[in-house]
């Protein structure tokens, strides 16, 4: 079973986490970013060690089949002990509520009464990545850039795998966010997106890229050309490698575009323009 923390209520406050009523028509709220916490109707439930990681596995992954939940959360028995393990679970979890949590037979999932915070995030993280985060009403920015880590303190493989692909599509999502409110001219709470991004990953090209084309937009050279200096020292310092051509020539192309010929900037322009050889941009195939 779960090979993580024996604390059986792990709350923790963290910007950006849901901590309020569920929402109307939610009667559970599930929380599983910066730690474990079930409630409901507003009452929190002290939930057994042994309980927390089928509420958890089908917070995180939604419907599934009871072979899946079984042979995930008990991996190292033989299934027909596995399957007793989980029937012994959901058993405990029905005497738990007066209602409900988990539904279903062969296959199962959480009630609909259930509110996920998990779930929510991935919801407006997808809704960033699309364009329909609302960028120019207002948008999930401080909810993608304060999401707590998934299940601090566990480790089994399944929770190390959500929760990087968590972290990649929060990092994706931030970057979206930030790149559109730079078009939009937004450029204090781009930056502050993009900085989130940053945060999450120092050596990610992606994020120091969307950081500096923001810098660039809003005409601080000094800012995007020191952002680059410590992400080309950092990737050498760490791999032994430097950037791509691409964030080269962006960082470039903004120098000479801000600079005055004769002047210390103009100088420092054609300075990088002589140490960044012309590369040939590899165009994505097209489908």
């Amino acid at each position: 079973m779960p090979t993580h923390s024996r604390a059986t209520e792990v709350t923790i406050q963290h910007p950006g986490l849901d901590t309020g009523p569920a929402p109307e028509g939610h009667r559970f709220r599930v929380r599983l970013l910066a730690g474990f916490h079930l409630e409901q109707d507003g009452q929190a439930l002290c939930t057994p060690h042994s309980l927390q990681g089928v509420v958890a596995f089908l917070g995180v992954r939604g419907r599934s089949s009871r072979a899946e939940v079984a042979g995930t959360l008990w991996p190292d028995v033989p299934e027909a002990k596995a399957r007793a393990s989980l029937r012994t679970v959901l058993w405990r979890l029905h005497r738990l509520t007066d209602v409900p949590l988990v539904e279903g037979r062969d296959v199962l999932a959480l009630s609909s009464a259930a509110h996920v915070d998990v779930q929510a995030f991935v919801v407006d993280a997808r809704c960033a990545l699309d364009g329909r985060d609302g960028v120019y009403r207002g948008s999930p920015m401080s909810s993608l850039a304060g999401m707590g880590e998934l299940l601090p303190g566990w480790y089994e493989d399944w929770v190390l795998f959500e929760r990087e692909r968590l972290r990649q599509l929060q990092m994706h999502a931030l970057e979206a966010i930030a790149q559109r409110l730079t078009r939009a001219q937004r450029y204090a709470e781009a930056i502050e997106a993009a900085l989130a991004a940053v945060r999450l990953e120092p050596l990610r090209e992606s994020a120091t890229r969307t950081l500096i084309a923001a810098h660039l937009a809003e005409h601080n050279v000094v800012e995007a050309v020191r952002q680059f200096e410590s992400f080309r020292d950092g990737l050498n310092s760490e791999l032994g490698v430097g950037p791509t051509a691409d964030l080269e020539r962006l960082v470039r192309s903004g120098l000479r575009r801000h600079a005055v010929p004769g002047t210390d900037a103009g100088v420092a322009g054609d300075q990088l323009a002589a140490d960044v050889p012309d590369r040939p941009v590899v165009e994505p195939a097209q489908e």
